[in-house]
């Protein structure tokens, strides 16, 4: 990133304009009041339906309230609802003086915060060029990935229900990512916030309006993100504020929201006059993945009172290349195999029998009928050397269809139809598990194409089986 010189960068000239400062009590008085403000909201937890899925959701209002130095002047001179204009203070200014001097002072203040949530909100873009030359990586115990610049560090920790990520580059950047457990207690959140904002008290505050920030981005960002917010956490109740500190050359900035069902504190301290460097935390989140499939956190249903397993929940899915989906699954028996998976709510299962092996075909409402994904049994004494020939026929598959290449895996086959009447691809795949053999089956239609969907679900359904 680029170091720019403060005294030749027109952003830092705007930020050095003749104005009012606060002293360093009062700006620490305000963050005071901004924390406080949080804390008094008491960081809101209210409970929603999800599609019937309990979830939490934070609700945060912040509120910085401070007191106006002329209502102190008026309560110190002992002169409420006196009409006398002339009353001086100690330097010898009167009253109404100090008024209009304030009043002044709010004009210039006033019109800051909207010059400087500009320049927020137009930071530089970034493109996939940005992410091709940065590794991702793996956070919060391998369950999430991130971009982050190769010679950045990482450190986590979990203590007092919060799982705390601090990451740090070379030039003492700094991002932390603090995310708790559904049944949180209230002050060690709120005793993390405070540590996490403590450096912020010499800063000027601006509250970004999540919306906003999103359609920015949207507009400014050439390039496709995987979350349909932008953000991976729940936007509709986030807090985001940038913090401005000229004395210390940083800029800030704190998002509180939801993640995945954990509540969230993330905070960063980036350098004011690299204003690339902005783009860090946006990339961070924008591009964020889980391993798949990957649960919300507090979205369990009640346990199964014979499998001991979640009767409902809601996981995250990939889409196609980069595309992020929550879906909410449950728990599906499969009582003559005596086992149990999860499959999409509204799943349409239909059990064919067949000469050498047993079918489940899933599909789902909406979808091309001749799209599905299948899970099968081999029954005893089936001829495994004669395994691809059975399964194509029975499934009414041309053999021409196979695209006759061995790969790694022997017991998986390919195949991709002609494009005149039927235009459709997929695979099968055997394999052995807790004693016996079975089979798991992709089918697309082209026409109608939902092949990566239905994979997704398939191999949800394959790494959630369970024998009991």
């Amino acid at each position: 990133m680029n170091k720019r010189k403060q005294k030749d960068d027109p952003f830092l000239d705007s930020l050095n304009k003749e104005r009012i400062e606060a002293s360093n009590e009062a700006r620490k008085k305000s963050l005071l009041a901004f924390q406080d403000g949080l804390n008094q909201a008491g960081l809101r937890k209210t409970k929603s339906k999800r599609r019937k899925l309990r979830q939490r959701v934070i609700g945060i209002s912040s509120t910085a309230i401070a007191a106006s130095i002329a209502g102190l002047l008026f309560l110190s001179t002992g002169i409420l609802g006196d009409s006398n204009s002339n009353v001086t203070t100690d330097q010898g200014n009167s009253v109404e003086e100090i008024l209009q001097d304030e009043e002044n002072a709010r004009d210039v203040q006033d019109n800051e915060p909207e010059d400087l949530l500009e320049t927020i909100l137009n930071r530089p873009p970034f493109d996939y060029d940005d992410l091709n030359g940065m590794p991702t990586s793996s956070i919060f115990n391998n369950d999430l990935k991130v971009y982050l610049p190769r010679d950045w560090t990482i450190d986590e920790t979990e203590v007092n229900d919060a799982y705390s990520i601090h990451m740090s580059g070379e030039n003492g950047e700094q991002m932390n990512l603090l995310l708790f457990n559904e049944d949180y207690d209230q002050e060690v959140f709120d005793t993390h916030l405070q540590q996490l904002t403590a450096s912020f008290a010499e800063a000027e505050e601006v509250s970004i309006p999540v919306d906003s920030f999103i359609n920015e981005i949207e507009l400014s960002h050439q390039v496709s993100f995987p979350h349909e917010n932008v953000f991976p956490f729940e936007t509709e109740n986030a807090e985001i504020t940038a913090f401005f500190d000229e004395e210390n050359g940083k800029f800030m900035e704190l998002y509180i929201s939801e993640l995945f069902g954990h509540p969230m504190i993330f905070t960063s301290e980036l350098s004011l006059d690299d204003t690339e460097s902005w783009m860090l935390p946006i990339r961070f989140f924008t591009f964020m993945q889980a391993n798949y499939p990957h649960t919300i956190h507090g979205s369990e249903g009640d346990l199964h009172p014979e499998f001991n397993r979640p009767i409902e929940k809601s996981v995250l899915l990939p889409v196609g290349a980069m595309g992020v989906e929550e879906v909410d699954v449950e728990l599906y028996e499969m009582e003559e195999l005596n086992m149990t998976s999860y499959l999409p709510r509204d799943t349409e299962v239909e059990r064919i029998e067949h000469a050498q092996f047993t079918e489940w075909r899933f599909t789902e409402p909406n979808v091309s009928e001749n799209s599905f994904y299948a899970f099968g049994k081999l029954k005893h004494g089936f001829p495994l050397e004669n395994r691809k020939e059975i399964m194509f026929e029975a499934l009414n598959i041309d053999l021409s269809y196979s695209d006759n290449m061995e790969g790694v895996n022997s017991y998986h086959y390919s195949y991709q139809s002609g494009m005149d009447e039927e235009f459709f691809d997929g695979y099968i795949e055997l394999f052995e598990a807790n004693g016996e053999w079975y089979y798991k089956q992709k089918h697309a239609d082209r026409q109608d194409y939902n092949g990566g969907v239905y994979s997704q679900r398939l191999d949800l359904f394959i790494d959630s089986m369970e024998w009991h």
